[in-house]
């Protein structure tokens, strides 16, 4: 199925796009319960739109390649952590990793599908919470967004950035999946976003540090992807 030029589904093709507008469906159904309205996506689609099966070729590509030298260990976040393949990548590496997501089914699949992978990592747990508001006495190292931040309404952008700041440690590490860069296309989610969006959410708080565009991606989002790492400036040094 095409998307026949129509600017609200600019580079959403096929049955991709045809589970996004049943999640978006789905989420409309429940507008005052996020929660509820993520479990009922994940109840009523097998695989959900986000799901590609894996680690994002590009994140795998960052680290692989030693594009950016990431830290030897520390503690990791994924919020939006879907079915914990980023959560369990980072494991790999030697992060003690939470994989954070507000539904309650997705936490469960997430967990399920860890159970089921052979020598699983020991150091990955999956929490149900609100990314906003749950309590973190000790910041994190690292933490890694893909499909979380572009799922969010625009509103909670700034939000989210100053959250970003707050749980990360001085000197700690953001990497950002930029996706989908589709222009001005309205709708969401995923929602729209940009390159330069995100510099002014984050330049006051995070110096950038690495921002390219992937060789290696899925299906889909060639062209509609780049991937950052930023660093958290140390306190006192905010812009």
């Amino acid at each position: 199925m095409s998307t026949g030029g129509d600017p609200a589904h600019a580079g959403i093709q096929g049955d991709k796009l045809e589970r996004i507008l049943k999640m978006r469906s789905t989420l409309a159904e429940h507008p005052n319960d996020q929660g509820k309205g993520w479990d009922r996506v994940w109840e009523t689609q097998q695989v959900p739109p986000w799901d590609d099966g894996g680690v994002q070729p590009a994140l795998r590509e960052l680290v692989e390649e030693g594009k950016f030298q990431l830290p030897k260990s520390g503690r990791a976040l994924v919020p939006g952590c879907g079915r914990g393949y980023d959560a369990a990548f980072f494991g790999q590496l030697g992060f003690h990793t939470v994989g954070l997501d507000i539904s309650t089914v997705g936490v469960k699949k997430a967990s399920e599908w860890l159970a089921s992978q052979p020598n699983p990592p020991k150091n990955v747990s999956f929490q149900e919470a609100d990314f906003f508001t749950f309590p973190n006495p000790k910041p994190f190292d690292l933490i890694y967004d893909y499909t979380f931040h572009c799922a969010l309404p625009p509103s909670l952008r700034k939000a989210w950035a100053v959250r970003m700041a707050d749980l990360l440690s001085p000197g700690g590490i953001l990497i950002t999946l930029i996706y989908p860069i589709d222009g001005d296309r309205q709708g969401g989610p995923p929602f729209s976003v940009s390159v330069d969006g995100y510099r002014a959410l984050l330049e006051d708080t995070f110096e950038n540090v690495l921002l390219e565009e992937p060789t290696r991606s899925v299906e889909g989002h060639k062209g509609r992807e780049m991937i950052a790492v930023w660093r958290r400036r140390e306190v006192g040094s905010d812009a």
